[in-house]
């Protein structure tokens, strides 16, 4: 009972010092060094300063120790459907998400969309990923399919960089506008366009190097490296290495943009004040 009320503590004071951070990075001016949150680090994820940092790791941890009204703008619902090609019987679960992961293959620089088709396209279970079906009562082939019942508001997209401790430079070409309709279950297959609000690359390499933020307001892209930030422009940004994109919803209530507005260029100075505090060209790794 004891460690249970210590673990609930220690998550009310994250919440607490992680939204001043985000009220404090809503108002206007220069970068912002969010110390009360950096203290808070360890508690969120496995790290020591001067320890390799994950952006991705770190970004899930903070929306997972925001208030429920944050974290909701980033949840989305996932369905898997497997049917049994001994029975026929199909079997579908349904799961809360909060990204896409995808891999990155060492000899190929597909598109972001050619990645995200072949994520959503039937995977055939066999061998040792045999699918276990209670109809027939034993191991048979089948085929899993994923899709969306519920697009987030913003949608997080993960590339995957590092395989085995080698981090894969390859460019992955990636537009500003996401369409996400072929990728919903049917019977919720709706118009779902996503609109590029910022991205996560990590500069040099996986042994020296840093993360950087650029985020979208109007027509303007603005870069935010450590604590040097510039205007930047679409070619810059078509150019950069990309470990984390977000896209969100084009479909938004007038009342709400202003506040998500500001929401989203608060956490890109977050992130630019994060890493510049531990140590803005520190180890760091990108996965």
């Amino acid at each position: 009972m004891n460690q249970l009320h210590s673990l609930t503590n220690k998550s009310t004071i994250t919440q607490d010092k992680l939204l001043t951070c985000i009220r404090e990075l809503q108002k206007p001016g220069p970068v912002y060094t969010p110390a009360p949150l950096i203290q808070q680090i360890p508690h969120l994820i496995r790290y020591r300063k001067g320890d390799p940092a994950d952006a991705h790791e770190l970004l899930i941890a903070l929306i997972n120790d925001t208030s429920e009204s944050i974290s909701q703008i980033f949840q989305g619902q996932m369905s898997s459907t497997v049917q049994c090609s001994h029975c026929n019987k199909t079997t579908t679960t349904t799961d809360n998400t909060q990204d896409i992961s995808l891999h990155i293959a060492m000899d190929s620089s597909t598109s972001l969309e050619e990645k995200l088709y072949d994520f959503f396209q039937p995977e055939t279970l066999e061998g040792e990923n045999t699918y276990w079906c209670d109809t027939c009562q034993e191991s048979c082939r089948a085929t899993k399919t994923l899709s969306y019942t519920h697009i987030p508001t913003i949608l997080i997209v993960h590339l995957k960089r590092l395989i085995l401790g080698k981090k894969i430079q390859n460019h992955t070409p990636f537009d500003t506008t996401l369409e996400m309709e072929p990728y919903m279950t049917p019977g919720h297959a709706v118009s779902q366009k996503m609109k590029l609000i910022g991205i996560i690359s990590h500069q040099e390499t996986k042994e020296h190097g840093h993360y950087v933020a650029i985020t979208n307001r109007g027509n303007e892209w603005t870069s935010y490296n450590d604590a040097i930030t510039t205007q930047t422009t679409l070619t810059h940004l078509h150019q950069s290495q990309a470990c984390v994109l977000m896209y969100r919803k084009m479909e938004k209530p007038r009342q709400n943009g202003r506040k998500m507005t500001s929401f989203r260029g608060g956490m890109a100075k977050l992130g630019a004040g994060v890493d510049n505090e531990l140590g803005g060209s520190a180890p760091h790794q990108c996965r």
